[in-house]
């Protein structure tokens, strides 16, 4: 099978590591496989498939004359599936497939719960068209497809629901929550609003007035509101309790030195940060919000989920985590257990045989992640 997916780049980031991680399965399983990236490709991705368009951004005007110049470079004249992923590669994905001679199935995957066409009346005319020219919308949990569902209702009976996954065994590792400070609390995620770090270090803030106990915290990420947050930071007098890490190259490592894992988002389809977590023995602190809930589960087994827009109420989480360590290292447990039903090797198989069913005229029958 021929299998060409277009996005907007391949800088660090959760849709553009699942892509990754999908092309490098699908070769593993004998698929011809080719990624085309509208951005250039100078992120440290490197390997067999992988075809940039050169730009500096995927909003420049010259993507679509590019794309179709490419066409026959990365052979996608002869692809069996073309699958996109974020916008706008999937309008001018859409648009691609409207205006060419291209026979191939079209599908795309929807990475999130908001975005900031949603609301506008422009937004769901863009939206409703180009989400038109595709035969399977998949999104990366069910909170995603209930929102995009509400959102274009017309879609429904074109969405399928194909979790994230990740590799359980590069992270995997039962470990004990230690029993002597300090302990480490570990946020990973780019440093932009809807990673909520404004609330989760007020929260942080509230924990250190309640305990005595040396506790630190630690966030991993690069983005626009670094200095604001430092700011913050400094502001509140926690420069020696926080610690902002910048990009990491191993996370497994990181998290494998960590107590608990909080993520404070306020938005989140998925969370393949938290699976990671989990599939590394932490307890996990993460935000009642469709999509992340999933991952985690509503019954306290693995983590607990918090408030997203109360920093008392994740302060009381984390609290508790602290001092209720072996409450901690079970729920670390069970979070290794439950990390395993997120394989990324579980998420390609999905994947190709949901091609291969909408390629057999769409007699796929497994149509929801369960």
């Amino acid at each position: 099978m021929k299998i060409v997916q277009i996005i907007n780049g391949l800088q660090i980031g959760g849709a553009e590591k699942l892509i990754m991680d999908l092309h490098q399965g699908y070769l593993r399983r004998g698929n011809d496989s080719v990624i085309v990236s509208l951005t250039g490709s100078d992120h440290g991705w490197s390997g067999k498939g992988l075809y940039s368009l050169g730009l500096s951004s995927p909003y420049d005007l010259r993507v679509l004359p590019r794309l179709f110049a490419g066409i026959e470079e990365t052979a996608m004249n002869h692809a069996d599936i073309i699958h996109s992923h974020l916008f706008p590669a999937q309008l001018y994905t859409a648009v691609l497939r409207e205006i060419s001679q291209l026979s191939c199935q079209f599908v795309t995957t929807e990475h999130g719960t908001l975005n900031r066409r949603r609301g506008s009346i422009t937004g769901r005319v863009i939206d409703r068209w180009q989400y038109s020219c595709y035969d399977r919308i998949f999104c990366v949990s069910h909170g995603a497809g209930n929102e995009l569902g509400n959102w274009i209702p017309e879609l429904v009976n074109r969405i399928e629901v194909i979790y994230n996954g990740i590799d359980i065994q590069k992270f995997s590792a039962a470990r004990i929550f230690r029993s002597e400070p300090p302990f480490t609390i570990l946020s990973i995620g780019s440093l932009r609003d809807k990673k909520n770090y404004t609330t989760a270090i007020k929260a942080f803030a509230i924990l250190r007035s309640r305990i005595s106990l040396d506790v630190r915290f630690r966030i991993a990420g690069e983005g626009i509101l670094k200095s604001t947050l430092e700011q913050q930071v400094k502001e509140l007098g926690l420069e020696s309790d926080i610690e902002f890490l910048g990009n990491v190259e191993d996370v497994a490592q990181l998290l494998h030195s960590s107590d608990i894992f909080f993520m404070p988002s306020s938005s989140e389809a998925f969370g393949i940060a938290a699976v990671e977590a989990m599939a590394s023995g932490l307890p996990v602190v993460v935000s009642d919000i469709p999509g992340m809930a999933e991952v985690v589960g509503k019954n306290d087994c693995c983590g607990m989920l918090v408030n997203p827009a109360s920093p008392d109420h994740m302060a009381g989480a984390l609290q508790y985590l602290i001092e209720n360590r072996n409450r901690a290292s079970v729920m670390g447990t069970e979070g290794l257990n439950r990390a395993a039903t997120f394989s990324i090797e579980k998420t390609v198989d999905k994947y190709l045989r949901a091609y291969e069913g909408i390629l057999n005229e769409g007699h796929y029958e497994d149509k929801n992640d369960a």
